[in-house]
């Protein structure tokens, strides 16, 4: 299993598009795999023939986790699978090797190459066979794999049969806590009827996407010190100047122009003044990066959570193209046909509520970002001007950054940057 994504840890094979013993050459594609960010292709390296499919449709792999063996024709795979356990779970540790290891096919054709796997302490009575997830996830829960049926090759046990375990019994006390002892009553009370099968909670299936959002924003929360500035934004003159865009665009049979790119171009120009909100912590390598590009990342909601594609160099493209590319790259995230360069390399994130009437909310920074920019909705509200209360219109948006880059002083002056822009909305085209 290749690493597909930045943050990847592991892959749903979702179909195979080959079967075994047919031949394939190098940049065949010749499975489907879910990863947290997309559904996408998985290409051979070398020429040969698919000898055995080890993973099955719908099992997680980890990275480096065995998927096939590719061989020569009639190749003997026997020793190699029972070496991995013959289904991709190895049955010793295996030697620090680089990121391939080769045995030789004979009579001088290419050697069969497996991908590495993750050591994996074998089972104490050596027959029953698991994939490393199983394995983990049994260790976790207190699972005897012996009392497991395995769903996949060669009955090995794997990811789904674990969770049919867990779904069927109830939750087991912590390890080295005893369950908590019932409150006394002062006399019997009836114990009440046990909730039917299927009526108390349905199971959804975590996707790579959804494990991706909590491991990632968790890690954010907890380990990046959030502060947050909020600002109201007079938004007259720029409903007035997207009317105006709009207008013209549409004479030209060009798309419109919405106020997310407006305020993305507008982030992106101030960017370029505030390096530090551009910038990143990097508390590993002892340093503080500020990046000379700005490229800025547009949350979109999709069925399985949420995806950040990228508008890279934003602060030297005109409206329209953003505009463009931000359609394209949305309409790709809700098809999951996000490739990596479409949501990697990001310098700072906006995420819009405003569509949905959220007049304001805080948002969770996109590590390794320093900053994201949560945006309300644009409201109707009394205001006073030249002394008299008019109808105006208003929009609050609230920065979240990360204190160990950036300062109240250097957040307040940024949003003050993205608010002239707005305020002022000509300025947006010079």
């Amino acid at each position: 299993m290749p690493k597909m994504s930045d943050t990847m840890e592991e892959g749903v094979l979702v179909s195979w598009l080959v079967d075994e013993g047919a031949k394939v050459s190098a940049g065949d594609v010749i499975a489907q795999v879910e990863t947290d960010k997309a559904t996408m292709d998985l290409e051979v390296y070398d020429d040969g023939v698919l000898l055995k499919k080890v993973a099955q449709e719908g099992e997680a792999v980890p990275i480096g986790g065995l998927i096939a063996v590719l061989g020569k024709e009639g190749e003997d795979i026997s020793g190699l699978l029972a070496k991995y356990g013959g289904d991709g779970a190895a049955a010793e540790a295996p030697p620090k090797a680089p990121a391939q290891a080769e045995t030789p096919s004979g009579d001088g054709a290419k050697p069969t190459t497996i991908a590495p796997v993750k050591p994996e302490e074998a089972p104490s009575d050596g027959r029953v066979k698991a994939s490393p997830l199983a394995r983990k996830m049994a260790t976790e829960h207190g699972i005897e794999l012996s009392d497991v049926r395995g769903s996949g090759p060669e009955g090995r046990i794997i990811k789904r049969d674990i969770e049919a375990v867990l779904t069927e019994r109830p939750a087991a006390p912590e390890e080295g806590k005893a369950a908590p002892a019932p409150r006394p009553a002062p006399r019997p009370v009836p114990a009440p009827a046990p909730a039917l099968p299927g009526e108390a909670y349905e199971v959804v299936r975590l996707s790579q996407m959804r494990k991706a959002i909590a491991r990632r924003l968790a890690q954010s929360k907890f380990t990046a010190p959030h502060f947050y500035l909020t600002a109201e934004i007079d938004m007259d003159k720029t409903v007035a100047f997207r009317s105006r865009l709009n207008a013209l665009a549409e004479a030209q049979g060009r798309g419109k122009i919405s106020f997310n790119d407006l305020i993305t171009k507008a982030c992106a120009l101030a960017l370029r003044q505030h390096p530090y909100v551009n910038g990143s912590y990097l508390e590993a390598e002892g340093e503080i990066r500020l990046y000379r590009e700005v490229h800025v990342a547009v949350a979109v909601a999709v069925d399985e959570g949420l995806i950040t594609p990228v508008i890279r160099n934003a602060d030297r493209k005109g409206l329209a193209q953003i505009a463009e590319e931000t359609r394209e790259l949305a309409e790709k995230a809700r098809n999951r046909q996000l490739q990596p360069e479409d949501y990697s390399g990001a310098t700072f994130t906006t995420s819009n509520l405003g569509m949905f009437g959220i007049e304001a909310f805080t948002a969770i920074i996109n590590p390794p970002n320093a900053c994201i920019l949560a945006i309300g909705a644009i409201r109707d509200v009394p205001v006073v001007r030249d002394g008299e209360i008019v109808p105006g219109k208003r929009m609050k948006v609230t920065l979240s950054c990360d204190h160990r880059i950036v300062d109240g002083a250097v957040g307040s002056r940024f949003l003050t940057t993205v608010r002239d822009y707005l305020e002022e909305p000509l300025n947006l085209m010079l």
